[in-house]
């Protein structure tokens, strides 16, 4: 976000994020998703998705910054009032996410010893894409796969 700042490229609104499962590889940068934007003048709160786990990480998250958050909102570094904040929706094997444009549906996968791993199935008018999360082979990954425009399977 910042490059794309420095560069005077147009700043999209950022879309939902999606998590697969919460080991510590994964999220590294949600911090930085949520708050750089921010910064940048995103007024909008990140819509996030992921398993059950992602509402306290994102609690945790705003507690680790609460002191920065509270000078932008009311000290000398004002900011606007809502771009920190996050819509977390904690997920299950279902339709998760759905608009105009795109559906995705979220489907269990197994990853060591969590619980809650997914991977997600991602379809419009015309294309569909499954991602795997860091899985290995199993029968749901190939039917979810079945037919699929292309599949980002990190194993």
């Amino acid at each position: 976000m910042r490059r794309a700042a420095a560069a005077q490229l147009p700043r999209p609104a950022l879309p939902p994020v999606f998590f697969t499962h919460l080991h510590s590889d994964h999220p590294l940068g949600y911090p930085d998703l949520v708050f750089s934007p921010w910064v940048l003048e995103r007024t909008a709160p990140l819509a996030a998705y992921g398993p059950p786990g992602l509402r306290a990480m994102t609690d945790h998250l705003r507690a680790a910054w609460q002191e920065d958050i509270e000078r932008r909102l009311d000290g000398g570094e004002p900011s606007n009032k809502t771009g920190w904040r996050v819509n977390v929706h904690a997920i299950t094997a279902s339709v998760v996410y759905r608009d105009a444009h795109v559906t995705e549906n979220a489907f269990a996968v197994p990853h060591g010893t969590w619980k809650n791993a997914f991977g997600y199935r991602f379809g419009t008018a015309d294309r569909t894409l499954v991602i795997s999360g860091d899985t290995t082979f199993t029968a749901e990954m190939v039917e979810q796969a079945r037919g699929a425009d292309g599949l980002g399977h990190e194993a």
